[in-house]
């Protein structure tokens, strides 16, 4: 008899440990487990919405055109150099008076740049590693971005004010 009251007893105290564990996981679940992830940080998806489309700057000695076609998660190309791939957050082309090209780009938001290498003119799943410019931008509004070519040498006199076209 004292056999199956401890039986009874065990069963009991294992139903309650099962059901607290469960009570556990589930509500350690959330409505964002659902949702697709990107591969994108917060931070990089917001610039990425604000920078999707063309920007223009019409300065006194050239006017130059931006588009930015940004990936739905992030796209890994090889380089020239060596093979070994990187991740682009998207596509973008460059048009000014005196230089035209098709880049690749990612948004490094740590450091506040965009960095882009040139698509490979006969490889599309390459990009070339010593062809590329990097800005440090600043994000001004949804329609307004600031970016400075960190190639020049003052941002005072080279940032240049990009709005949304």
């Amino acid at each position: 008899m004292r056999k199956k009251e401890l039986l009874k007893e065990f069963t009991k105290k294992t139903f309650i440990l099962v059901s607290l564990m469960m009570s556990v996981v589930v509500s350690g679940c959330s409505k964002d487990d659902d949702e697709p992830t990107t591969g994108f940080s917060n931070d990089e998806r917001e610039a990425l919405q604000v920078l999707n489309g063309t920007f223009s700057y019409e300065g006194v000695m050239d006017a130059t055109t931006i588009v930015f076609s940004p990936y739905s998660s992030p796209v890994q190309k090889k380089s020239t150099m060596n093979d070994v791939p990187i991740s682009f957050h998207g596509k973008m082309q460059y048009k000014s008076k005196y230089n035209e090209a098709e880049y690749y780009f990612y948004v490094n938001t740590e450091k506040g740049q965009i960095v882009a290498n040139s698509v490979h003119s006969e490889k599309s799943d390459y990009f070339n590693a010593l062809v590329g410019k990097t800005w440090a931008y600043t994000i001004v509004d949804n329609n307004t971005i600031k970016l400075f070519d960190t190639d020049l040498s003052d941002p005072l006199f080279h940032t240049n004010t990009y709005t949304r076209k």
